[in-house]
C-alpha cells in the first residue's frame, strides 16, 4: 500500500529526493556536482542522470562515484534539455523532485535545508530558493526580493531550474514542453513553464532568498541572448493563451520597453538587439501545438 507525503513526515521522516540531472558537454562541472552530493548532511536521495554526450566523459564520472551515490545512469542519443528532463521523470522514485544544472553546485545543507521546509509545510508543494556564484555575489535571478510567496506577479523572479524542488505528486501529469528550453526551437522558459502549471493547479510555493545554489555568472553571446530571447516571448504568450495568465501581457509589453530603452543607451550592443529580436520572434511564433 502506498504511504502517502504526510505520513512518511509524520511516521519516521523519510522522504526521498529525486534529481533529474541532463547533461551536455560537460565533465568537470559534473565531477564537482557530484562532489557536492557527497557532503550533503541529508543523505536519503537518488540522482538520474541523462547522458546526451557522444562519448563516455560522463559515464567516466558515473562509474567514479556509484559506489558512493545512489545513480541511476541513462544514454539518450537525442539532443535537448526539455526532452532528456521528461526521460528523467519517467524514472522518479522519490517523493520530491527537482533539476539541477550541469554545472551548479549544492552548498552541503542544500537538501536538508529542502526536507526542513517540506517537514514544516505540508501544505506547500514546492520550494525555491537563490543562487549565486561561489566566489562572488553575481546571481543569474536579477530580484532584490525577500523571502515570500510564489504569485503570477513575482513567478520570474523567483524560480529558476535549478533551484526548484516539486513534490513529485504533483507534477504526476506534467511533462516538460520539449519546444522550450536549451536545444529546443525557442532557448529557454522550460522551468517558467513548469511554475505555471503549478500554480495553475492551485499550488502553493515559497522563494527563499537567504537559501543559495552555487551556479556560474556567464555573459551571453548575442546568439545565446536571441535563443533566450525566443523562450522568453514564448512563454509570456503560453502564459497568457494556455494558462490563462492576462497579466503577461503587460508584462511583456513592459519589458520591450525595457529592452527598447537599453537599445537606445547601447546601440551597438548586439546582446540588446538579439535579445529583442528573440522575444519578439519567440512570442509571435510560439505555437500551442507544440505543448
Amino acid at each position: 500500500m502506498d504511504i502517502s507525503f504526510k505520513q512518511k513526515i509524520n511516521d519516521s521522516g523519510k522522504i526521498k529526493i529525486s534529481l533529474i540531472l541532463a547533461t551536455l558537454g560537460r565533465d568537470d562541472e559534473v565531477d564537482l556536482f557530484l562532489k557536492s552530493l557527497i557532503i550533503q548532511s541529508y543523505k536519503l536521495f537518488e540522482l538520474i542522470i541523462i547522458d546526451q554526450n557522444y562519448d563516455d566523459r560522463v559515464c567516466r564520472i558515473y562509474e567514479k562515484y556509484k559506489e558512493h551515490i545512489n545513480i541511476k545512469y541513462i544514454k539518450s542519443s537525442v539532443k535537448g534539455l526539455s526532452y532528456n528532463r521528461n526521460i528523467g521523470l519517467q524514472d522518479v522514485s522519490g517523493d520530491i523532485v527537482a533539476f539541477p544544472d550541469d554545472d551548479c553546485e549544492y552548498d552541503p545543507m542544500t537538501l536538508e535545508k529542502v526536507m526542513i521546509f517540506f517537514n514544516k509545510n505540508p501544505d506547500y508543494s514546492f520550494y525555491t530558493c537563490n543562487t549565486k556564484e561561489r566566489q562572488s555575489e553575481l546571481s543569474i535571478l536579477s530580484n532584490k526580493l525577500d523571502d515570500t510567496l510564489i504569485s503570477v506577479k513575482n513567478v520570474m523572479y523567483t524560480g529558476i531550474s535549478f533551484t526548484i524542488f516539486i513534490r513529485s505528486e504533483k507534477i504526476r501529469d506534467f511533462r516538460f514542453d520539449e519546444s522550450l528550453g536549451v536545444g529546443a526551437e525557442f532557448g529557454s522558459g522550460e522551468e517558467s513553464d513548469l511554475l505555471f502549471f503549478l500554480l495553475k493547479n492551485k499550488n502553493k510555493g515559497f522563494y527563499h532568498s537567504k537559501d543559495f545554489i552555487f551556479h556560474p555568472h556567464k555573459t551571453d553571446t548575442a546568439e545565446k541572448a536571441y535563443q533566450y530571447g525566443k523562450g522568453y516571448g514564448a512563454i509570456h504568450k503560453k502564459a497568457i493563451v494556455k494558462y490563462g495568465f492576462y497579466i503577461f501581457i503587460i508584462f511583456f509589453m513592459i519589458t520591450l520597453f525595457k529592452e527598447a530603452v537599453k537599445m537606445c543607451i547601447y546601440p551597438h550592443s548586439a546582446e540588446r538587439v538579439s535579445t529583442m529580436r528573440g522575444r519578439i520572434y519567440g512570442f509571435l511564433h510560439y505555437k500551442l501545438k507544440n505543448t
